[in-house]
C-alpha cells in the first residue's frame, strides 16, 4: 500500500508540475524550479521503488517459510500414519496430494498472492482518489460492494466443489 501512496504521489507531482504557470521567467526557463520538480518525482519513484523491493522481498521469504513448514508437517504426519492408512489409501492419490500441496504453495500461491496484494492496493488507492474527488460515489460504491461480496461467496463454493473433483480424477496415477 505504501508503494501505492508513492505512485499517487508521483501522480499529483506531475500534474502539479504540468499545471505551473511560472516555468518561464521572462521569456527563459527556471532551471531551480525545473530541477525540484525532476528532484521530487525522481525521489518519488525511488521510494516507490524500494517498497516494491521490500514487499517482493518480504513475500519470498514468507512462500519459502511456508513451503517449509508445510512440507515439514505433511512428512511429520506422514510418517506417522498407522500401517492401515497405506493399505486402505491408493500411494498415487497419498503422492498426488502431497506433491500439490508443495507444488501450490511453491508455484502458484506467490504468484496468486502478490497479484491479489497489487490489485487490492490499486483498488482502494483508487476508491480513496474517487471517493476524494467525488463524494457521491460513496453512494453508488457500497451497494456494488454489498453485490460483489454475494456473488464471491457463491464463486468460492463452486470452486471448492470444482477443485474436489479435479483432486479426485487426478488421484488413480
Amino acid at each position: 500500500a505504501v508503494f501505492q501512496s508513492f505512485s499517487i504521489g508521483s501522480n499529483i507531482w506531475v500534474s502539479k508540475w504540468s499545471d505551473d504557470t511560472e516555468m518561464f521567467v521572462n521569456g527563459t526557463l527556471d532551471t531551480v524550479k525545473r530541477d525540484t520538480y525532476v528532484g521530487v518525482y525522481g525521489a518519488l519513484g525511488i521510494g516507490q521503488a524500494i517498497f516494491v523491493l521490500i514487499a517482493q522481498l518480504v513475500m519470498a521469504i514468507g512462500c519459502l517459510q511456508s513451503s517449509k513448514q508445510l512440507h515439514s508437517e505433511l512428512l511429520f504426519g506422514i510418517l506417522r500414519l498407522p500401517i492401515g492408512f497405506f493399505d486402505t489409501t491408493p500411494s498415487g492419490r497419498l503422492l498426488n496430494r502431497f506433491g500439490k500441496d508443495v507444488d501450490v504453495i511453491d508455484n502458484a500461491l506467490p504468484a496468486t498472492l502478490r497479484a491479489w496484494l497489487f490489485c487490492l492496493a490499486g483498488v482502494i488507492a483508487t476508491l480513496v482518489v474517487i471517493s476524494y474527488s467525488t463524494p457521491i460515489f460513496i453512494a453508488v460504491i457500497v451497494p456494488i460492494g454489498v453485490l460483489y461480496y454475494f456473488i464471491q461467496r457463491f464463486y468460492v463454493a463452486t470452486s471448492r466443489q470444482l477443485k474436489r473433483l479435479e483432486s479426485v480424477s487426478r488421484s488413480p496415477i
